[in-house]
């Protein structure tokens, strides 16, 4: 397999940057389509993900070709289309998602993960009256939740957006196989009406080292670089980059009913782990520029370098923080 899509990314950079969506029909190969055919037919039965089924909606890990460079062809498509960096490109989802005969026909908006920067669907099957419905331009706050679920969970009823998004300008696409539609899935609401017998893939990236679910395949490579780095000196240490973790999920407070203050880190589907102000301090210098040298600079209190070191290394260890040679 040579190539995944048909179209020259960069003639979309420009409409990408004013609508933050591109809608680019027949976008995908035939050859690469015929792929995702094959997959989806073969791995729907076998290959369901339990965990990811809502309601009559079907979802199944999608297997990229061996021995092929599609993970990068992805990589510099969005890279094109968005004017991100490729080399900061991580996948957080790859889902191919098929829905139930039974299908509602109006299903709720939602919004996608937090890790899901820019979503990329790719038509696979679309039967006649299913159309992709956007709401790109209004009430586009990013889900801070790792789930569709999470933000609709944390509403009170009068906040659900059922009410607001009657108003609310909308885009729709009456797709068909090999459709390509790139937007920024964890900010804007959207839905697919008529979705029955619909089969779509579904690829969901970011720019901030984001993989909780650890669906990008190198995300297993740099855990093994990073326990690796842990061996090294101080000096090859301090001119690593430090990242926020790729399996973290999120960071927070917790108080006591007496208000006493816990600081920790929660790492997808795993429980608290906590931390101290220095290495929350550290974590939030972590912007994927500075080195650990810079990052330890701005720990709060009195720790000398070795043992700020120590705190960076235990993070590490522990899968709250990567460690990864400077990026360009």
């Amino acid at each position: 397999m040579k190539k995944i899509f048909t179209f020259n990314p960069a003639s979309y950079a420009k409409e990408f940057a004013e609508k933050g969506f591109v809608f680019i029909p027949k976008g995908v190969t035939e050859e690469f389509h015929q792929y995702m055919v094959k997959q989806a037919e073969n791995y729907q039965q076998s290959k369901v993900l339990k965990d990811f089924a809502l309601g009559n909606k079907q979802q199944s890990l999608f297997e990229f070709p061996e021995n092929n460079n599609a993970l990068n062809q992805l990589f510099e498509m969005v890279s094109g289309v968005t004017g991100i960096d490729s080399k900061r490109l991580v996948l957080s989802e790859r889902h191919i998602k098929s829905y139930e005969p039974d299908a509602n026909p109006n299903p709720l908006a939602h919004k996608d993960r937090y890790a899901s920067e820019i979503s990329v669907g790719l038509s696979i099957h679309v039967p006649k009256g299913s159309k992709l419905i956007l709401y790109p331009y209004d009430h586009i706050e990013v889900n801070p939740f790792n789930s569709a679920a999470g933000l609709r969970a944390s509403f009170s009823p009068d906040q659900l957006p059922e009410e607001y998004l009657t108003t609310a300008r909308k885009v729709e696409y009456t797709d068909s196989p090999r459709d390509v539609l790139v937007f920024r899935g964890s900010a804007v609401w959207h839905l697919r009406s008529n979705p029955a017998n619909t089969m779509n893939l579904y690829l969901k990236f970011n720019s901030f080292n984001c993989d909780p679910i650890g669906e990008d395949p190198t995300t297993a490579v740099t855990r093994k670089r990073t326990l690796e780095a842990l061996t090294m000196s101080d000096d090859v240490l301090l001119n690593l980059t430090p990242m926020v973790g790729r399996r973290v999920d999120y960071v927070h407070r917790q108080y006591t009913r007496q208000w006493d203050e816990v600081l920790g880190v929660v790492l997808w589907g795993e429980s608290h782990f906590t931390i101290d102000m220095q290495e929350f301090a550290a974590l939030k210098a972590m912007d994927g520029k500075r080195n650990v040298r810079a990052v330890i600079s701005q720990m709060n209190g009195s720790l000398n370098q070795t043992e700020c070191l120590n705190k960076i290394r235990r993070l590490a260890a522990r899968g709250v923080v990567d460690l990864i040679p400077a990026l360009d």
